[in-house]
């Protein structure tokens, strides 16, 4: 063994050696949380290289721009020399397709459209298919062609299977689309991953010259592979089996965008020989975190099974906190944050997660009026800002001229006379010729209609080609040109009493990222700097060193670690996600994600869920999660909250806490006398076995009284109603207080939701 080799394998721990050093053959990691995958993975690339095998011929993959960047920089701390591929699956799209695009219908400089241009497409579509939305919305149309591209179904294929009227209206959409796409010389984020499955399935002497050229594939995160990620991967490692999958089964949480688990469930199946290694010891948790982890997903059955350990000490308990409403759950939390952070913790220690990005706002504003800093990791903010999304238009058309929808953005930004009327006869012309619409420009006075639009049109056309002229070879230079010769700059300044400072000033730090760009790429150009751009992700905005609060979803929060985290919302209904409670499967997910948002905490977790909560306007009782019961309770402090309104006044939080019984429950009820309070707090406990009914009181005598003074006396349990936007339902439950009858009503085609009648649009049905 070389001094290289052996400090390669110095600090692995006895599993982590033998991935490292697996050397032919299939070869599946399985990966418990913090157990050092990423080292085992950057390890045995760096092993591979020590022990006689080319970088070039090592291609890893992974899943986010992050950790493809994280994986690099390790890779090149350990010696090895460049020239390794390390792309995410998207990027080594973008870079086959570069290579091999005319097999799989693009030309060079293809452009790469986002959600917000693929949608721009669609309507188009829609417009010439004649598509009303009435029938069929636009993303009803836009998830189902993602949904056929990732099972590699062509417009054809999706056709032929088209039985249902809404099918076959979004199969004429889909053909339409692709046809669009190919004229501009585009793909969408699926084509990326699509084109190049069917590429590979159908040229085989492709298959084998990359087999020969990556004689080692690593991929990482494994189980988020979806169809066409799984295929290209085997036509990777088809000739040489050369595969090592690393993930968690655990861990799979995208199920909702194509993610196939049984991928990583049937590794063996697809291949018999492949050796298993298991990685249990996690290095990232406190002990009791982990133990509350492995209670939660032990629930799940679609997993393999891992017994995760840990010689980290056990750490404070995980802390379950119970609000009356999601206000007191955002400001008991910025205070807590505060507090941590006068106690020394910077403000970059704490993420603050949820499942649905609408309990963001709240707790945005619990931060802001503490003066704490806050980012949200949405990674694709800044490239969605419309001066940005402006300025790229303008460089798009340089790098492809067929960028329809790059165009017709920049034609009249900033206004230059070009009106709706000039750009749609431009277009109809443009579209009676069969010509692109930059071909159609170059000659305006052939279009009689324009009449004195033409010259401005004209003008317009030689300004992309100053641009282009001006630009020459430097990708800062051309981002530079086209703010100043377009006259974006020029209006920014003009406006910066409305805006135009900040504006201003985030397209000065798109110049500057070009300048990055080029100082980190051995071969820079302005075509891969557009499609680096098009890639970024929500992680992407997530910088642990900016010494800000981090506010982001459970997914987004997926490879990622701090020492406090804190998991907002854990209702019913909220995580797990209402969506998910019809199919038990879907909740494997949702419970799979709960596991991930745990174990991103290194050293304190704080779970939390509210007794009603607004949702859409309307303020609902909110049941527990309950994956708070699935918690080991061994490990869990709970801390109630929630204290008896007095008036109008809101409630506060520094009055003594309740101490839970022996069972874990916090008495619900001390505002009463103690005898009731005993006495609701056991029903509450006997109701917590059906997660649907827990936090529902029972209706007693009181209660009954109160309902029979106000003005839905004779509305009960099972009585039919009718919504103005959910149609017929009947009534679940109904409960008076306050002024204010709450009621929860089930519909056929929306489920169960929860109304304060006095505020909702609902009439009751009388029998005939």
């Amino acid at each position: 063994m070389t001094s290289s080799t052996a400090a390669l394998l110095a600090d692995l721990n006895e599993p982590q050696r033998r991935a490292v050093t697996h050397r032919d053959g299939p070869l599946l990691v399985l990966a418990g949380p913090g157990s050092g995958k990423t080292r085992v993975i950057t390890r045995r690339a760096a092993h591979l290289v020590n022990t006689g095998v080319p970088a070039r011929n090592i291609l890893a993959i992974t899943f986010t721009n992050k950790a493809a960047d994280e994986m690099r920089h390790r890779i090149e701390q350990l010696g090895v020399s460049r020239g390794m591929w390390i792309h995410t699956f998207h990027a080594l799209g973008v870079r086959l397709l570069r290579e091999f695009g005319t097999l799989a219908r693009v030309q060079p400089g293809f452009s790469i459209y986002d959600e917000n241009d693929s949608g721009r497409l669609i309507k188009e579509v829609m417009k010439v298919c004649g598509v009303n939305e009435m029938l069929v919305r636009p993303d009803a149309i836009r998830a189902a062609i993602s949904r056929a591209k990732n099972k590699l179904q062509t417009p054809a294929d999706y056709g032929e299977r088209a039985d249902l009227f809404d099918q076959q209206i979004i199969a004429r959409a889909y053909d339409a689309y692709e046809q669009l796409l190919e004229q501009r010389n585009a793909v969408d984020f699926d084509d990326l991953l699509m084109r190049v499955a069917i590429v590979l399935r159908d040229h085989p002497d492709i298959v084998e010259r990359l087999n020969v050229r990556f004689r080692y594939v690593l991929i990482d995160e494994y189980q988020d592979t979806n169809h066409a990620q799984y295929l290209i991967a085997r036509y990777l490692a088809q000739h040489h089996h050369n595969i090592c999958a690393t993930g968690d089964p655990d861990q799979s949480i995208y199920g909702w965008r194509g993610a196939d688990i049984g991928n990583i469930l049937e590794f063996e199946r697809d291949y018999p020989t492949a050796a298993v290694v298991h990685l249990e010891q996690n290095y990232r948790s406190t002990g009791n975190i982990l133990q509350a982890a492995a209670a939660l997903i032990a629930r799940n059955r679609r997993r393999k099974q891992k017994d995760l350990w840990t010689h980290n000490e056990p750490g404070q308990r995980v802390c379950v906190w119970r609000f009356e409403d999601g206000r007191d759950e955002a400001e008991h939390l910025a205070d807590t944050i505060s507090a941590l952070h006068a106690g020394g913790r910077p403000y970059s220690d704490v993420a603050v997660c949820y499942r649905v990005n609408a309990l963001s706002r709240g707790l945005e504003d619990a931060l802001r009026s503490r003066q704490i800093p806050y980012r949200i990791a949405r990674g694709v903010e800044f490239y969605n800002r419309q001066e940005i999304r402006d300025t790229l238009a303008y460089l798009r058309v340089l790098v492809n001229p067929a960028d329809e929808v790059a165009l017709v953005r920049i034609i009249n930004t900033p206004a230059r006379g070009i009106g709706k009327t000039s750009l749609q006869r431009l277009l109809d012309y443009a579209a009676a010729q069969g010509q692109p619409l930059l071909t159609v420009m170059r000659s305006p006075e052939q279009i009689p209609e324009l009449k004195t639009a033409a010259p401005k049109v004209r003008a317009f056309v030689d300004l992309l080609d100053r641009i282009k002229a001006a630009a020459g070879d430097s990708v800062a230079g051309a981002v530079s040109k086209a703010l100043t010769l377009s006259g974006l700059e020029a209006a920014f300044q003009k406006e910066r009493d409305d805006g135009g400072e900040e504006r201003l000033a985030n397209v000065q730090e798109l110049v500057t990222a070009a300048r990055a760009y080029e100082e980190e790429t051995d071969e820079p150009s302005l075509a891969d700097f557009l499609q680096r751009i098009a890639l970024v992700s929500d992680q992407d905005a997530v910088d642990e060193s900016a010494g800000v609060v981090i506010l982001m979803t459970l997914h987004a929060a997926k490879g990622l670690e701090f020492p406090v985290v804190c998991i907002v919302g854990l209702e019913q209904g909220l995580l797990p996600h209402e969506n998910a409670l019809r199919e038990s499967v879907d909740v494997e997910e949702e419970r799979r994600l709960c596991f991930v948002g745990v174990t991103r905490a290194r050293q304190q977790l704080i779970l939390s869920h509210a007794r009603q909560r607004m949702i859409r306007g309307v303020m609902t009782p909110r049941p527990a999660s309950q994956f708070l019961r699935e918690l080991d309770q061994d490990v869990v402090e709970v801390q109630d909250f929630c204290r008896p309104h007095s008036g109008t006044s809101r409630l506060t939080t520094d009055q003594p806490e309740d101490q839970p019984d022996a069972d874990g429950f916090v008495p619900l009820h001390d505002h009463l006398p103690p005898e009731e309070s005993r006495r609701r707090t056991a029903a509450r406990r006997r109701r917590t076995a059906d997660p649907t009914d827990d936090d529902i009181l029972i209706i007693d005598a009181a209660a009954d009284a109160l309902l029979q003074a106000s003005p839905y006396a004779n509305w009960r349990p099972g009585t039919f109603v009718q919504h103005q936007r959910y149609g017929v339902g009947q009534i679940v439950w109904i409960r008076p207080g306050g002024g204010q009858t709450r009621a929860a009503v089930r519909f056929a085609r929306h489920g169960e939701k929860t109304f304060i009648l006095e505020l909702t649009p609902i009439l009751k049905l009388e029998r005939r």
